[in-house]
């Protein structure tokens, strides 16, 4: 039986919409989209149907309400699936209420949780591939020239979708980029090694050599251990794909020079904290490292 073509997700309180999406969204395809307070982006779904999808808010902050919109009627499983990808992305299903009462007990903390109010901690993306490539884009340079080169390789390579009049896109597959030549990737802004470290991936996923939703089965040690394996990946790309892909507590990019100095903002008198200076701040954080390493990391995206 297929269902309308609209529905309504009901996220735990508090969630704020705007701020979710203010915080890794950006103007141009990535390839989701935040304009005029709808996000977009299209799914590949397992029936191997491309969906146009866009949400907006119809709720509160404290009463969320996030109208789903697929513009085509599909399946009743098919929505589950769409509804599963959505709370992967957003944590639609996440409640803060430990999370603020922990943040509560340190003056920093509750800084940060004053700011970000109603932000739940995102993923980069609907499938570990994707994960992989964006945070291979994200090494050494600026969020904003990686979201630039990111929208380039969406547009360049992902499907795309129309549905009134808009296009939608989704994150180029792993044989898109395995048939590209280097030149053509290179032409999206990465350099030669990031090049030739995201064709090697995307080759050795299409050939079975690789399975990254496999990483999701793994300890963190395991999948680290996994993606370090390719040249051109590090602890630093490594600890992205756990810490903003996959989710993972305890996997932090401490050695990300935007996280170390963002953290000195808040623990140090002067000068940039070490990598292993965030560490021992964030050990004290145990099952909530993943929410507020999040929270921090945020404050150079606003």
């Amino acid at each position: 039986m297929l269902t309308p073509k609209m529905f309504n997700v009901y996220p735990k309180a508090p969630f704020d919409f705007e701020l979710n999406c203010r915080v890794f969204g950006y103007d141009k395809h990535m390839p989701e989209v935040f304009e005029d307070g709808v996000w977009r982006r299209a799914v590949q779904l397992e029936s191997g149907k491309l969906s146009a999808v866009a949400l907006r808010s119809v709720g509160s902050v404290d009463e969320p309400r996030i109208e789903v919109n697929h513009f085509k009627p599909i399946t009743e499983q098919e929505k589950k699936e769409l509804s599963k990808i959505l709370d992967d992305i957003f944590s639609f299903s996440q409640d803060l209420t430990k999370l603020y009462v922990f943040m509560d007990k340190d003056p920093v903390l509750t800084e940060l949780k004053q700011r970000f109010y109603g932000l739940k901690a995102a993923s980069i993306g609907t499938t570990v591939f994707e994960h992989i490539i964006k945070s291979i884009i994200q090494q050494q340079i600026s969020i904003r020239v990686a979201f630039s080169i990111t929208n380039k390789m969406v547009t360049k390579f992902g499907e795309q979708t129309k549905a009134e009049t808009k296009t939608y896109y989704d994150f180029p597959t792993p044989k898109k980029i395995a048939d590209a030549k280097l030149e053509d990737i290179r032409e999206c802004g990465v350099s030669w090694k990031k090049a030739e470290c995201i064709k090697t991936i995307a080759t050795k996923t299409v050939n079975g050599e690789f399975d990254p939703e496999a990483l999701r089965l793994l300890s963190n040690e395991q999948a680290a251990e996994t993606l370090t394996k390719f040249r051109g990946v590090g602890t630093w790309t490594a600890e992205m794909v756990l810490s903003a892909g996959l989710k993972r507590n305890a996997a932090i990019p401490a050695g990300d020079l935007g996280v170390r100095r963002t953290f000195s903002r808040f623990y140090a008198d002067e000068g940039i904290l070490s990598e292993a200076e965030v560490r021992k701040i964030a050990e004290n954080w145990q099952e909530y490292t993943k929410d507020i390493v999040y929270y921090i990391s945020c404050i150079e995206r606003i």
